[in-house]
């Protein structure tokens, strides 16, 4: 009776495998049928029992009954990555050989619609990118981001990875786009067309972000993998500056002189440090070089005439202080010659900008220094007129 007893036990314990077996087994024939939800209705009783639920096919057939409802419902990526979940899990289970096997080549028709080969994975990735990239075209760049996304989670793709971080970044969703985007600068690919903007856009983010340290790695991370591009140089001074790190910022300006790479707005930039920080002298001579390249850059012809100006204005005071007649007469006149230098740099500045009030207030002095009333009048006339509006 024993014996008998511990068969009939034996049998019932079989008998319960084959029946989670035969319910795996029915799931994948509903799915050959086309009858996604019956057939992941079954599959999921089978990932419920102890038996089945951690056999690699009874997850694949799970994600493979989402992948075909997502095929018939391009627009739900719900059903899309509760696929990418299922075939996730089957390939936790199963290891690389379930990963080759869903990766199968797919093959699929003008529409995107399957036609053969694999169905697995490789076959939800083709519908992501497709859906994708239909939603990019529509400047739909929240919902592109989602399929491109999921897509380059699951492979080694600097295309993807590109699309991926650049709808982010247009969503600004700017973690994301720093994720995807950082995957691109970082990857061995030297000839990928879209490096550089991808470079930008992290710039940017972190510009945005106001994190100035963030944005300068990346600049000079920028600068190695493209030497040649000085828009990076420049990228550089300009968030020194924001940074207020002044002195860096006129190193690196300096630098950019003694290699002989700089522009006039370079000039420019380093002439406006240099009198922001009462470097008269320096600013006068960084401004002149500007103008050499670029003679109507009106920033530059404020510098000049700024630093001629404040060397005059600071011998004037000078003369002031001084009690012998001879010698307070020969200071003064230094001065006023150099408030003469000053004039041509002002006055050329309002003819390209005829409402430069910044141009017009220490001009209207110049001109009152050097006993040119009329025109003083006509300038403070015009100032008036300018700030009364």
């Amino acid at each position: 009776m024993k014996k008998l007893f511990f068969t009939a036990l034996l049998l019932c314990v079989v008998a319960g495998v084959y029946g989670q077996k035969k319910v795996l087994k029915n799931a994948e024939k509903a799915f050959k049928k086309g009858e996604y939800a019956e057939a992941y209705m079954l599959a999921t009783k089978a990932a419920a029992d102890a038996e089945t639920k951690d056999d690699p096919e009874t997850h694949i057939v799970l994600g493979k009954s989402k992948l075909f409802q997502f095929q018939a419902n391009i627009d739900n990526f719900i059903l899309a990555q509760e696929a990418n979940d299922h075939f996730a899990k089957a390939i936790e289970l199963g290891g690389e050989e379930v990963r080759v096997d869903l990766m199968v080549s797919t093959v699929l028709n003008g529409e995107g619609k399957f036609l053969g080969g694999g169905d697995g994975l490789a076959l939800l990735l083709e519908l992501l990118n497709n859906a994708g990239n239909a939603a990019f075209e529509k400047d739909d760049f929240e919902n592109a981001y989602q399929y491109y996304s999921l897509s380059a989670q699951n492979q080694d793709n600097i295309v993807l990875d590109f699309y991926a971080g650049y709808t982010a970044y247009a969503s600004k969703m700017f973690d994301e786009a720093v994720t995807f985007y950082g995957k691109v600068i970082q990857s061995a690919e030297e000839d990928f067309e879209n490096t550089g903007f991808a470079f930008n856009g992290l710039i940017d983010i972190y510009m945005q972000k106001e994190d100035l340290d963030s944005a300068l790695v990346f600049i000079k991370m920028a600068q190695v993998k493209f030497p040649e591009d000085r828009v990076y140089k420049d990228y550089e001074i300009d968030v020194l500056i924001q940074a207020d790190k002044m002195g860096e910022a006129i190193e690196g300006l300096k630098k950019t002189v003694a290699e002989g790479q700089a522009n006039a707005q370079n000039y420019y930039t380093l002439s406006y440090l240099q009198w922001n920080n009462g470097n008269n002298a320096d600013a006068l001579a960084s401004a002149l070089k500007a103008l050499e390249i670029k003679p109507d850059l009106v920033d530059a012809l404020y510098i000049a005439g700024s630093a001629y100006f404040n060397q005059g204005g600071d011998l004037l005071k000078e003369a002031n202080e001084i009690d012998d007649n001879d010698a307070y007469e020969a200071k003064k006149k230094e001065g006023m010659e150099r408030l003469k230098l000053a004039l041509p740099y002002f006055e050329k500045s309002l003819e390209i900008n005829p409402e430069d009030l910044y141009s017009m207030r220490p001009l209207s002095t110049i001109y009152d220094q050097l006993d040119m009333d009329e025109k003083r009048d006509a300038i403070l006339a015009k100032i008036e007129a300018i700030e009364g509006r």
